[in-house]
């Protein structure tokens, strides 16, 4: 085991649910400590660095300047995720950015051309590529175990309405959209990285309610690039809780549901993999944060780069284009996966 002279210091930039997933997630890992974090709510900043002993800032280009960091974790409003990692770098602090990484691919240009001018690394949060159930998912795919896949299936359901969530998520600019950029990022993340190829192109419908700024409802088909379908379906309305992925193959299927479990079907039999855990969203984010310490010290690449984190957001603004369209649209900006 390697050992380190010093605690990788990190700094949280916003101070709300998910940052105290990233403080939970800190206090499984010895070897790291969060030392400042900030949020413009200075009494959010101060209940959150109590739990961790930190420093409590209200600005963060103060705490960059000021606090002793190795690192942030940029868990603010999607548009305030650009202004914040490039002032990191240029601080010559590594990044790990929440999902979504932006709310446009010019955005997740200028942190990736920032973080490579100044010499740090950029992670993006996208939790899921931890989970046991969708690791386990992607390896058996990449074996070939079930042959080539041939289609996917996304259902995922929330309660998407003013106060279910902070208020800035119906507010267009701040969040960039509403459930498609928040929920079905993860969505689309999880159908581009199990699929094994970015999105070409997009056809997609969202239903916005007349009382909200953003939409609450969508549904899309995907084409990846090697030729996999993807259906894609995101409600809002309250329905009973489902995050369940199926993928058909040339030689069987695989279920990967929150509630049930990882199955996989062979000749109509269904067998489980793995069943599911409750725990394993805190288990994620400290392997999640693990890795991306890892990469910083060992100067690579996380787990989950810019590169990546932008191709998700192009298919995300494709989805919108296409709603709004009510065309195909092609996905711009495509790369190709590369995540082991």
């Amino acid at each position: 085991m390697v050992t380190h002279s010093r605690k990788f210091r990190l700094g949280l930039v916003g101070a709300g649910g998910v940052a105290l997933l990233h403080a939970d997630a800190v206090a499984l890992l010895p070897d790291i400590e969060v030392t400042a974090v900030c949020d413009p709510r200075f009494e959010a900043a101060v209940e959150l660095a109590a739990r961790t002993g930190a420093l409590a800032f209200n600005d963060h280009t103060v705490m960059f300047d000021s606090a002793d960091l190795d690192a942030v974790v940029v868990t603010a409003p999607h548009a305030l995720h650009a202004s914040i990692t490039v002032a990191a770098a240029r601080h010559g602090l590594h990044v790990l950015v929440e999902k979504p990484m932006a709310t446009s691919v010019s955005d997740c240009l200028r942190m990736i051309d920032a973080c490579t001018q100044y010499g740090v690394q950029l992670g993006v949060g996208h939790v899921i590529h931890f989970l046991p159930g969708v690791v386990e998912a992607r390896r058996l795919l990449l074996a070939g175990e079930l042959g080539a896949p041939l289609m996917i299936t996304e259902r995922r359901t929330a309660h998407y309405s003013p106060g279910s969530r902070p208020a800035w998520f119906f507010d267009p600019e701040l969040a960039g959209g509403g459930i498609v950029m928040n929920v079905g990022i993860h969505s689309i993340d999880k159908a581009q990285w199990l699929g094994d190829a970015p999105a070409t192109r997009v056809l997609a419908h969202t239903v916005r309610k007349p009382s909200l700024a953003v939409e609450t409802e969508a549904v899309a088909l995907l084409q990846l690039q090697n030729g996999v379908r993807v259906s894609l379906s995101l409600v809002g309305t309250g329905l009973p809780f489902q995050d369940e992925t199926e993928i058909v193959c040339e030689q069987g299927a695989l279920r990967l549901s929150r509630r049930d479990g990882l199955w996989v079907y062979r000749n109509s039999e269904g067998t489980r993999l793995l069943p599911a855990a409750e725990a394993e969203i805190g288990t994620a984010f400290a392997e999640q944060l693990a890795d991306f310490v890892a990469a910083c010290r060992e100067n690579r690449a996380p787990g989950v780069d810019g590169d990546y984190g932008r191709s998700v957001i192009a298919t995300a603004l494709a989805i919108y284009e296409s709603a709004g369209s009510a065309e195909l649209v092609a996905v711009p900006h495509v790369t190709e996966l590369v995540q082991s």
